[in-house]
């Protein structure tokens, strides 16, 4: 069971990444780097958008790698503590600046690998 859901928190995480790296691309990046701004401040937003993908596919392995083996149950219980923080965060900032769920909807997938992630390691 507990393989299931770590394959779950996994899948959620991969699923965050691709949103992310390909929609979130096209939708916020592209029209950034188009826009009037100093090239300083565009390519600093650039690369932390690149770096939220690379912080994505990091908690993805780390939810992941329990199943090769056990001895890394470790690294899926700190991906699902960041993953609930990285959840608080963007839904404080979604309720902050007054968002409907439909245009910052990331805390819903970090929330959901985080419980599953939960899940796997015996909390109730």
């Amino acid at each position: 069971m507990n393989d299931i859901l770590l394959i779950l928190a996994g899948g959620l995480s991969a699923a965050g990444l691709y949103l992310h790296m390909v929609r979130g691309r096209r939708l916020i990046v592209e029209p950034m780097l188009a826009a009037d701004l100093h090239p300083v401040s565009k390519q600093t937003l650039a690369w932390s958008w690149q770096w939220g993908g690379v912080t994505m596919v990091a908690l993805t392995v780390c939810f992941l790698a329990p199943i090769l083996r056990i001895d890394f149950l470790p690294l899926a219980m700190l991906a699902t503590v960041y993953a609930y923080w990285l959840g608080a965060l963007a839904f404080f900032a979604m309720r902050r600046n007054g968002f409907r769920v439909s245009q910052m909807p990331q805390w819903i997938l970090f929330w959901a690998s985080s419980l599953a992630g939960l899940l796997a390691w015996g909390l109730p």
